[in-house]
């Protein structure tokens, strides 16, 4: 289907036609910060950010706390979240978009997540060309941005005074109907593709992803690792904001009286102290240091290796910054890259 041009005047009339059959979600803005909320008015979203939201949106496929079964009264219930409304995020940049991707291998693969499986499949992404650069973030390098190749519905990107709306699936193609505007023309389309090769000029973080995974392999032991340890805080920041991060633990809490007992999955952290506990006191990554080299290798470095299956050979981090904009003691993953690699 071709492409057609959305006037900027004519955005709140759209968005209301996408909320008759979606639950719509949206960049909302939150004092400085952007964050995923629903959108119950079209003037609540914002598509003016320059940085990534706090929180990454695999918040509505992978929540971070979720009960999964629940005891009452001895009787057994399922409990995991049905929704018959379809969801719809309309934003979403190119980062997250690849981080669906990414997390769509590990819950929709060889060991499928049902819950998961279902609300991917119950979801339309609208996604939303980066025209400009957040300071932290290097999707450019992590070849996952400014601009999504693949994975979204509908693409949307800023071309000055309206959005030039493209189709990426049967479902974009369906929604196009809602786009009141003309056809785009060629003019139409290289503006785009001046606006992304603009965008690519401005990134200032950068990394050199050859060899990578051989790099973090070769260096378990530098003295990166140590100096990092010492300052980290080990507050899981960065891994609550990633984009990609899959890790959970499935917990028991008892209620009153006690035969009434809820099974909750909650998203975990190898930065935390208890990730690599096991019986009798033992833990693999004691030391923090361990656990800063275990999250940037994941992201960088083994987690792209091909013995990863449950990612394909693909490298876990899509670039987005936020681990650098959340870190409170600075700690930069594209200078502990540069500095392996002895630049």
């Amino acid at each position: 289907m071709t492409a057609k041009i959305l006037e900027k005047r004519d955005l709140n009339g759209f968005v209301d036609s996408l909320r008759r059959d979606y639950e719509v979600y949206g960049p909302k803005r939150k004092r400085r910060e952007y964050f995923f909320g629903e959108i119950e008015s079209p003037s609540e979203l914002d598509l003016t950010s320059t940085v990534p939201t706090i929180l990454p949106p695999k918040k509505f496929l992978f929540p971070p706390s979720e009960t999964i079964l629940s005891f009452k009264d001895a009787r057994p219930i399922v409990n995991e979240e049905r929704s018959d409304r379809k969801k719809l995020i309309i934003g979403i940049r190119s980062c997250d978009v690849n981080g669906f991707l990414i997390l769509d291998n590990v819950f929709m693969g060889l060991f499928p997540m049902p819950s998961y499986a279902e609300r991917r499949e119950n979801m339309v992404l609208v996604a939303l060309t980066c025209t400009e650069v957040g300071e932290t973030c290097f999707c450019q390098s992590m070849k996952t941005g400014p601009c999504p190749r693949l994975g979204y519905d509908l693409l949307m990107t800023d071309i000055g005074e309206a959005y030039l709306v493209e189709p990426g699936s049967k479902n974009g193609e369906t929604l196009m109907v809602e786009v009141k505007g003309r056809e785009a023309s060629k003019d139409d389309l290289e503006k785009k593709k001046r606006a992304i090769e603009t965008a690519e000029k401005k990134f200032r973080k950068k990394v050199d992803t050859e060899n990578l995974s051989k790099i973090f392999e070769k260096n378990l032991n530098h003295e990166i690792w140590k100096r990092l340890g010492e300052i980290d805080l080990a507050c899981a920041n960065c891994i609550n904001s990633c984009p990609t991060c899959f890790c959970f633990d499935i917990r028991d809490k008892l209620g009153m009286p006690m035969v009434d007992v809820a099974r909750c999955r909650e998203w975990d952290a190898c930065f935390l102290l208890e990730f690599s506990e096991v019986a009798l006191g033992g833990n693999f990554r004691k030391d923090r240091s361990a656990r800063v080299r275990q999250f940037m290798g994941h992201n960088l470095g083994w987690g792209g290796a091909s013995q990863f299956e449950e990612l394909n050979g693909v490298t876990k981090c899509v670039g987005c910054g936020r681990c650098v904009r959340a870190c409170p003691v600075h700690i930069d993953i594209t200078e502990v890259a540069r500095e392996l690699r002895g630049g």
